[in-house]
């Protein structure tokens, strides 16, 4: 499949296309171009809005949308999730998701999906009952390069400033809620145009979709040969025996049935994965 000089259009109000397009562009020539759909109607991060599924699920109906907006063959969507880390649930956590499906006469779509994932995150959230305290939570949260979201109550609020990017804002929106309710709750506004630290895990998402798109089935040469799962039992490096850890992945085909196993570069696992020696 030819990638160079097609347009893929990107379904955002959120200028995500500052760094897909520049990297879509480099590496496989693909010019992107702006759908400018309103993509809060399929979930906020402000929870005004639920998310209507999964991440997977909401980029289909992103690029749905974009679609009868736009029907072009190339179509690109992004989606993020922000929580507790799965395996450190102090530490927070960003997961991005960059989608491009591909539209061909009398074929079903193509559909590859970039992922990425970092603890690099300034997402947090507290409630605050001064100016010193909101203060404090702004300066830790990089503000005013990453902008802020003021609410009157955590949950289901009924008031919300979305997008604060100067001092002088939050003074007064901080003031207007302190001297109603004697306090606020302050969160990181991650949408990614106000939010440098999110865009750089964006592009990393990006990068594992040109990746994907560069890798071919050895079988048929459609875009998007890659891992599908793992096959467990690294031998602990201590006593030999099976681990749960990734000895081997499957590399498989979207398309045709081609598969093929790859083992992994390690030799052994850490003895602390393993149930003999840690148990």
């Amino acid at each position: 499949m030819h990638w160079k000089g097609r347009v893929a259009y990107l379904a955002t109000l959120h200028r995500k296309e500052q760094v897909i397009g520049p990297l879509l562009a480099h590496h496989l020539g693909i010019q992107v171009q702006v759908i400018p759909l309103d993509t809060d109607q399929l979930g906020t991060f402000s929870r005004e809005r639920p998310r209507p599924g999964d991440p997977i699920h909401t980029l289909r109906l992103k690029i749905e949308r974009a679609r009868q907006a736009h029907p072009a063959s190339l179509v690109l969507a992004s989606e993020g999730s922000f929580g507790p880390h799965p395996q450190i649930p102090w530490i927070p956590w960003n997961q991005e998701w960059v989608m491009l499906r591909v539209f061909e006469p009398g074929a079903e779509p193509l559909e590859l999906v970039g992922y990425a994932e970092s603890t690099q995150t300034n997402f947090s959230h507290r409630w605050v009952q001064s100016w010193a305290e909101a203060l404090d939570f702004a300066q830790r949260a990089g503000f005013p390069q990453h902008a802020l979201i003021a609410l009157d109550q955590p949950e289901k609020p009924q008031v919300i400033h979305k997008g604060i990017q100067d001092e002088a804002t939050l003074k007064q929106v901080v003031g207007e809620l302190l001297a109603r309710q004697g306090g606020l709750h302050l969160e990181t506004d991650m949408r990614a145009l106000y939010n440098p630290t999110r865009l750089q895990v964006i592009a990393a998402a990006t990068q594992n979709l040109i990746a994907k798109a560069q890798s071919l089935c050895p079988a048929c040469g459609t875009p998007g040969y890659w891992q599908i799962r793992s096959v467990s039992g690294l031998p602990c490096g201590q006593c030999g025996a099976p681990t749960p850890v990734a000895k081997a992945w499957v590399y498989g085909c979207s398309r045709c049935s081609h598969t093929h196993t790859e083992p992994v570069a390690e030799p052994w696992a850490d003895p602390a994965q393993c149930a003999f020696c840690n148990p």
